[in-house]
């Protein structure tokens, strides 16, 4: 019944503005931290994201899983990423990517004839061709198929990982920079005769830390050297939103575009000595700043790619962890004289943004997802739809379900309890409090529907050569998946 209403509110909405199929801009930070926009007190300045924000609906109780593949699983499905059995980042060594039986975003846009477009970081799959973007209802992608990338030589694990639509691509320049112009292109060239779908998942601020010196230049005040790095990545993408904002309006077609935006994760921050495991390995040992043989490159590769300069602040921890930080980030959606600008404290996660789209659009066909339209609380008219979110950890070994007020921390048969609502920053533990809220929480953690495991066990990943890096003149791991797909 509800679903209905809502399908009713969302036609009655549309036709009185005369659109039926509003474009869809979906735009991904990749590690943007809570306390990395100005909006919320941040040193870096983000005008165009607070534009967003000022202009949209703040999501302030916006939630993801704490890494990148998880996240972005859940936003192309509407599913759990624990359901689809995706738990960690996805690599590149792996056969197995986001499963093919999924019905991802892109494919349910097509059926009422969207033009489908990816630009940037895919993360779900990329050593066979069956899991590329363009296998998956993607019109068109450009960009890299794994987890991280050189911001300037495209490198990834000692392979060049830049594409355009299944062919690797040599085209020189900043990653943000890259994307902006695609975006701009794509924009300014679009048939108004059909809906644009525009997926733009930046690789700022994710490591390494890079950024055109003059914008590093910019945040002198900043002591951290690393941090003014992390400033300039975070502007720099700041400033690729407002560009391409402008180039919506410049096609007038900024009034009929809905734009969502938030990051994949949170932070990572610089403390790494917090987290558990291999993770803190460099840090206990102190070897991250002196000469180091090659035996110890995966100390190297831990050094340089969790050298970590976010910030969560006042939320604790950061990306990898279930904790605020890692899985509480900046969100915000905003459709130009549509949707009125209000701050939301409404309970929203990742997995309701494909349900609260194909809402939006007035999809008429049936929906496979765990997730809930939010397009309610968009619009103002009630609370959101969802209640329960379960998270879990990069290792596998920590659980969560959030049910607001209240977060429940699953760790080797200890738990935590935490009023997140009065205690952000997950300070009193109030398990002994309320063991009825323990138990019963406890219980349906056990109970999650898994699928089969599609992500490499975390020691495995370590161990794959590529992940270190090595000489870029042997054959890299993304021209034998391109030579398979030329067979397919």
């Amino acid at each position: 019944m509800i679903k209905n209403n809502l399908l009713i509110i969302a036609s009655i909405f549309l036709t009185s503005y005369g659109f039926s199929s509003p474009n869809i801009v979906i735009i991904l930070a990749d590690d943007l931290g809570w306390n990395d926009v100005s909006y919320h007190g941040s040193e870096i300045i983000t005008p165009n994201i607070d534009r967003l924000i000022s202009s949209g609906v703040e999501l302030d109780r916006f939630y993801v899983q704490p890494t990148c593949s998880p996240t972005r699983a859940e936003l192309m499905t509407g599913k759990s990423a624990i359901r689809l059995g995706i738990t960690r980042p996805i690599s590149k060594n792996q056969k197995l990517g986001l499963g093919l039986d999924e019905k991802i975003l892109p494919e349910y846009l097509k059926e009422m004839g969207y033009q489908t477009y990816l630009l940037g970081k895919w993360h779900l799959g990329a050593f066979t061709p069956e899991y590329f973007p363009t296998r998956r209802g993607f019109d068109y992608f450009y960009g890299y198929l794994q987890g991280g990338n050189g911001y300037w030589d495209h490198v990834h694990g000692g392979g060049y990982d830049w594409q355009k639509n299944e062919k690797l691509n040599r085209k020189k320049g900043y990653t943000t920079h890259l994307i902006r112009d695609d975006a701009i292109r794509i924009i300014e060239n679009h048939d108004d005769q059909s809906s644009m779908f525009l997926n733009i998942n930046f690789g700022a601020p994710h490591t390494p830390n890079e950024a055109p010196q003059e914008s590093i230049n910019k945040f002198k005040n900043i002591e951290s050297e690393n941090r003014r790095i992390h400033a300039a990545m975070v502007y720099e993408m700041d400033n690729a939103i407002g560009q391409i904002i402008n180039a919506l309006k410049e096609k007038n077609i900024l009034d009929n575009t809905i734009i969502f935006f938030a990051s994949d994760n949170g932070g990572l921050p610089p403390n790494l000595e917090l987290y558990p495991g291999i993770f803190n390995l460099p840090y206990k040992l102190g070897i991250c700043d002196w000469e180091r043989p090659l035996s110890f490159e995966v100390l190297e590769w831990l050094c340089s790619n969790f050298d970590g300069a976010s910030s969560n602040m006042p939320l604790p921890k950061g990306k990898m962890s279930v904790s605020e930080g890692g899985i509480r980030v900046p969100a915000a959606i905003w459709w130009p004289d549509k949707i009125e600008q209000y701050k939301s404290t409404n309970f929203i996660s990742m997995i309701d943004i494909l349900p609260t789209i194909i809402d939006l659009v007035n999809y008429k066909g049936k929906l496979n997802v765990d997730g809930n339209s939010q397009a309610n609380v968009l619009m103002n008219t009630g609370d959101s739809q969802k209640t329960k979110y379960a998270v879990i950890d990069v290792t596998n070994n920590v659980l969560s379900l959030v049910d607001m007020p209240y977060k429940l921390i699953s760790s080797n048969g200890e738990y935590e309890l935490f009023n997140i609502i009065n205690d952000p920053t997950e300070s009193t533990n109030i398990a002994e409090i309320y063991p009825n809220l323990v138990v019963k929480y406890s219980q349906e953690l056990s109970e999650l529907p898994r699928g089969e495991n599609r992500s490499l066990p975390l020691p495995e990943i370590l161990r794959d050569p590529d992940l270190f890096g090595g000489k870029e003149d042997r054959i890299p791991w993304v021209e034998k998946a391109f030579d398979n797909a030329k067979t397919k």
